[in-house]
């Protein structure tokens, strides 16, 4: 988990969207294979921050929309169709729950909105977007790479288990 606590500037640019209760909510949503939406999301908005920041960019923008860049909820629908639909329609569910819950910039928005490039046919107009994207990708690849370790560590020790059994 990402020490962002320990972090007070960037503690303090979200602390309001953390105490929120409908924000909260994603705390409870699995993503990424063993990790809850708000863990991921927080990475992704922490690791953001850092960069933006280091560059001299927007960084309070950039470590809130990171943090929003997610803010939906799942669909009932868990067919292929179902979740295919989801993925490409949820970085616009996100941005009108942010706008509906709090006060976007036209960044903000086009960084939540933009996130999955070129999933979505939404090209990012800030290089902040940009970055944003890209985290997002490297950080979800790291989080399915850690997930199926476990199921790969544990089929390739199955593996030699056998291969030691058939060779006595």
């Amino acid at each position: 988990m990402v020490k962002y606590k320990s972090d007070y500037e960037y503690y303090h640019l979200i602390e309001d969207i953390l105490n929120h209760d409908e924000f909260g909510k994603i705390g409870e949503i699995a993503q990424h294979g063993g990790i809850t939406r708000l863990e991921h999301s927080l990475r992704v908005s922490y690791y953001s921050y850092k960069i933006t920041r280091r560059l001299g960019l927007q960084y309070k923008e950039t470590a809130r929309a990171g943090l929003l860049h997610d803010f939906f909820e799942n669909t009932t629908d868990t067919s292929k169709k179902g979740k295919l639909y989801q993925f490409m329609k949820h970085p616009r569910e996100a941005c009108e729950n942010a706008k509906t819950y709090f006060e976007i910039s036209p960044l903000e928005e086009d960084i939540i909105k933009c996130h999955m490039f070129p999933s979505n046919t939404l090209v990012p107009r800030y290089l902040e977007s940009w970055i944003v994207n890209f985290v997002d990708k490297t950080v979800a690849i790291y989080e399915f790479s850690k997930s199926f370790q476990y199921k790969f560590s544990y089929l390739t020790n199955f593996y030699i288990i056998l291969l030691f059994n058939f060779l006595k």
